[in-house]
């Protein structure tokens, strides 16, 4: 996706997930958590039960999906019910000099599954390869692999995970 349309779905995105939220922990949604309840107490101890709420990009021309969000709530081994969030961190990419966002986990090409970028450099799919035609786009300090420590050009060693950039698989901007 390009920067502006993934920030024009993101404010929709962030709306439908408060409004989500709002939904699932409602009085309303009381009933649908007693019936998963039952339905966990009545399974083996080694079952537990998701609902998910998923919100995919389909692009029809190129024949692929992009999640954009998975909410929803699971139980816990004692039956316990709370809230999930399955979704990750938006990364910008640079591909033949056009930027492109989508989830950190994800190749910016196809949209396929492609985490570990940083260790496996070719995306399975369809083998673009970080660091050729694929390149990171770092246009601010925080480090791309935990999102709490600082990076920069001069400082390629995250002081918070230890996280070391590779200079060719990124562009600064």
């Amino acid at each position: 996706m390009t920067p502006n349309s993934w920030k024009q779905s993101k404010e929709f995105i962030n709306l439908i997930s408060d409004n989500l939220t709002v939904l699932l922990e409602s009085s309303e949604f009381e009933t649908i958590r007693t019936q998963l309840m039952e339905l966990v107490n009545n399974l083996d101890k080694r079952y537990g039960i998701n609902i998910n709420c998923m919100i995919d990009i389909i692009d029809w021309e190129e024949e692929r999906i992009l999640p954009l969000l998975n909410t929803g709530i699971s139980t816990a081994e004692s039956g316990e019910i709370f809230r999930t969030w399955n979704d990750t961190s938006p990364q910008k990419y640079v591909i033949d000099g056009e930027i492109h966002v989508v989830p950190q986990d994800f190749c910016p090409s196809c949209w396929n599954d492609w985490g570990f970028k940083w260790k496996k450099r070719t995306c399975p799919e369809c083998g673009i390869k970080l660091g050729e035609e694929c390149k990171i786009l770092l246009d601010s300090d925080v480090c791309p692999h935990c999102r709490e420590g600082i990076i920069s050009m001069n400082h390629q060693v995250c002081g918070q995970c230890g996280f070391k950039i590779d200079p060719g698989c990124v562009v600064w901007g």
